[in-house]
C-alpha cells in the first residue's frame, strides 16, 4: 500500500468533442471550403495525379486543413495538427449544429485545453460562430495516467452497477501482456490500456510529446504507465445536468469519481472460488490502487496550462515524409509477401522516374494555362462586336447575379472576383460608347441571352 501511494500519476481531460453552432457568415464559409475543395481536385487532374482526399489543403481564416472525406453523417471532415472539425450544408438537418469539433491529444498537451478552445473558436472559426455561443458537449474523456502494471487485472475484477456493463468487459492482450481491458459501451464506458505499448505504434509527433509531457511530470517512461479513462458521451452527460463544455471541464473531477463508484476493481485474494463467480464478490474490497485512483483525480494544475494566442503559430498543413510512410511501408509489405523484395536501385530508378513524369506534367499544365489565359483577356475585345442592346442587356443579367450576392459570399469569393471583373469591362465599354443614361429595354433581362 506504501508504494501505491507513492506512485506518480496525472490526472486531466484526454479527449472533448463538442458542436459549435454557426452563425450569419456561415453559409458563404461553407461554400468557400467546397470551392476550394473542386479547386485542388481540378489542380490534381491537371497533372493527371491519382490524389487521396488527405492531400487536399484547404484553408480557412489562415489555417490550414486537411481533408478527410465525406462521413455518413453528412459532414465534410479536415484534420488539423490539434483537432478534427466537421462541416455540413446548414439547409440538411437543419436540426443538427452545422460545425463539430474533436480536440485531440496533441492540441491539449501542446496549447493547454483553454488555450485550444480559444485557438479554434476565436481564430479559425472566425466568422462562421453565431454571437454568443454555446458550445453543447458531445464527449469528453476524464483519465489518469499512473505508474503502475495493470496486467494482473481480469474480468472477475470488475464489478459494475451497470446493469448491462457484466456482458460488454473485453480484453485485448498481445504476447501474454495486457494492452487495453473495455468496461460497457456508448455512453459510458471504461478503458485501462498500456499508455506506453500505445505510444509505440503513435506518431512520432505524438510519442515524442507524450512522453516528455511524461518526464516533466514525476512519471519514468522506462516503467509501466497505464492509463484509466473514462468516456462518456452527451447522452450520458446530461443525465447529470452537464450541457456544455464549460459544464464538463467545471466538473471533470465529479465525472471521474463517479465513474469510479459505477465500475470498480475489487480485491479479490480474499475470496474462495465459489464466491469469485457469485454475487458475493460484490461486497469485497476495493483493490487498494483502484482506491487511490478514485479518490487522487485533480484537474486544477492540468487545467492552468495555456499558452498565449499570439505564441501559436498558425499550421501550414503539407504532405510530408511523414504521411507517406504508411502507404509506402504498405506497398513494401506486399512487395514481400509475393517475393519481390525492392532494392536500393529499384527506389532511386522509381524517384527518378517520378521527378520527371512530375516535371513533365507541370511543364504541360504551364503550356495548357498559357493558352487558356489570352482567351480570359480577349473577353473585354469580346465585347466590341456586341450591340449597344445587347451589352446593355449582358450588364442586366450580371446586376442581378450580384446582387444576389450577400456580404460574406462576396468577401474572397473566385466567382465574385470573376464576376465583377466581367461587370467593370461592360461598363467600361458602356462608357466608351457614351451609353451610361440609355433607358434599360423594356423586356425582362433573362428572356433571352445578350448576344
Amino acid at each position: 500500500m506504501n508504494s501505491i501511494k507513492e506512485a506518480p500519476y496525472i490526472s486531466g481531460t484526454d479527449a472533448l468533442y463538442y458542436f459549435a453552432q454557426s452563425g450569419g457568415g456561415y453559409d458563404a464559409i461553407y461554400l468557400d471550403i467546397l470551392n476550394q475543395i473542386e479547386d485542388r481536385k481540378k489542380e490534381f487532374e491537371a497533372l493527371n495525379y491519382a490524389y487521396v482526399d488527405n492531400e487536399i489543403i484547404v484553408t480557412l481564416n489562415e489555417i490550414d486543413i486537411k481533408y478527410s472525406g465525406k462521413g455518413r453523417d453528412g459532414f465534410l471532415w479536415f484534420n488539423h495538427e490539434f483537432f478534427r472539425v466537421g462541416f455540413k450544408d446548414s439547409q440538411k438537418s437543419p436540426n443538427i449544429n452545422d460545425i463539430r469539433v474533436q480536440l485531440n491529444a496533441v492540441g491539449i498537451y501542446t496549447l493547454g485545453i483553454k488555450s485550444l478552445l480559444e485557438y479554434i473558436n476565436t481564430q479559425f472559426l472566425q466568422g462562421a460562430l453565431l454571437k454568443g455561443n454555446t458550445f453543447p458537449i458531445t464527449r469528453i474523456d476524464v483519465n489518469m495516467f499512473i505508474q503502475h502494471n495493470f496486467n494482473y487485472l481480469r474480468k472477475e475484477m470488475i464489478v459494475s452497477k451497470k446493469k448491462n456493463h457484466s456482458a460488454n468487459i473485453a480484453e485485448h492482450s498481445s504476447g501474454y501482456e495486457l494492452e487495453t481491458y473495455y468496461v460497457g459501451k456508448k455512453p459510458f464506458k471504461l478503458r485501462v490500456y498500456n499508455k506506453m505499448q500505445e505510444l509505440k505504434n503513435a506518431s512520432e509527433v505524438k510519442r515524442e510529446l507524450m512522453l516528455n509531457y511524461f518526464g516533466t511530470h514525476g512519471l519514468d517512461i522506462n516503467e509501466s504507465i497505464f492509463n484509466v479513462e473514462f468516456e462518456l458521451h452527451r447522452e450520458f452527460l446530461k443525465e447529470y445536468g452537464i450541457d456544455t463544455i464549460e459544464d464538463a471541464l467545471e466538473r471533470s473531477q465529479y465525472l471521474f469519481e463517479l465513474g469510479c463508484d459505477l465500475i470498480k476493481i475489487i480485491d479479490i485474494s480474499s475470496l474462495s472460488e465459489a464466491q469469485l463467480h457469485s454475487s458475493n464478490r460484490r461486497r469485497a474490497a476495493l483493490l487498494p490502487i483502484w482506491e487511490f485512483i478514485a479518490t487522487h483525480y485533480d484537474s486544477k494544475e492540468f487545467m492552468q496550462i495555456t499558452t498565449p494566442l499570439e505564441k501559436i503559430e498558425k499550421i501550414s498543413y503539407r504532405y510530408n515524409l511523414e504521411d507517406a510512410k504508411k502507404p509506402l511501408k504498405r506497398v513494401i509489405t506486399r512487395l514481400l509477401m509475393h517475393n519481390n523484395a525492392p532494392t536500393l536501385l529499384y527506389f532511386y530508378d522509381l524517384l527518378q522516374n517520378t521527378k520527371e513524369d512530375y516535371h513533365l506534367r507541370c511543364e504541360m499544365k504551364k503550356l495548357k494555362q498559357a493558352f487558356i489565359h489570352p482567351i480570359r483577356e480577349n473577353f473585354a475585345e469580346d465585347l466590341k462586336a456586341y450591340s449597344n442592346e445587347g451589352l446593355q442587356r449582358f450588364k442586366e443579367k450580371l446586376d442581378k447575379e450580384l446582387s444576389q450576392m450577400d456580404d460574406e459570399a462576396m468577401n474572397g469569393s473566385t466567382l465574385y472576383q470573376e464576376l465583377f471583373q466581367k461587370y467593370q469591362d461592360i461598363h467600361r465599354e458602356i462608357t466608351l460608347r457614351g451609353l451610361e443614361h440609355t433607358p434599360t429595354p423594356l423586356y425582362d433581362v433573362d428572356d433571352e441571352e445578350p448576344f
